[in-house]
């Protein structure tokens, strides 16, 4: 069972903000290592705004092991 939690848009005001399109104040942190690959392989990364504001970001997973993605560029038309 996977539980989703669904959160209101936020206002405006509420979102993050970048004064300078530079991404000046973003720190990012490597977190677990391991797994299948050798140590200086991060298993998670954990992006930090200016705010202190956080989120993790960790690969693409299927029955245990991580998913060797490659995106897809899909051309659409708008005739």
């Amino acid at each position: 069972m996977k539980l989703i939690r669904r959160f209101a848009p936020l206002a405006p005001e509420g979102r993050p903000q970048d004064p300078k399109l530079d991404g000046s104040g973003l720190r990012f942190e490597t977190m677990d290592h391991g797994g299948e690959y050798p140590d200086t392989m991060p298993q998670a990364i954990k992006l930090i705004d200016a705010d202190g504001r956080s989120c993790i970001y960790v690969p693409v997973m299927q029955d245990g092991r991580v998913v060797d993605c490659q995106g897809q560029l899909v051309d659409i038309d708008d005739d």
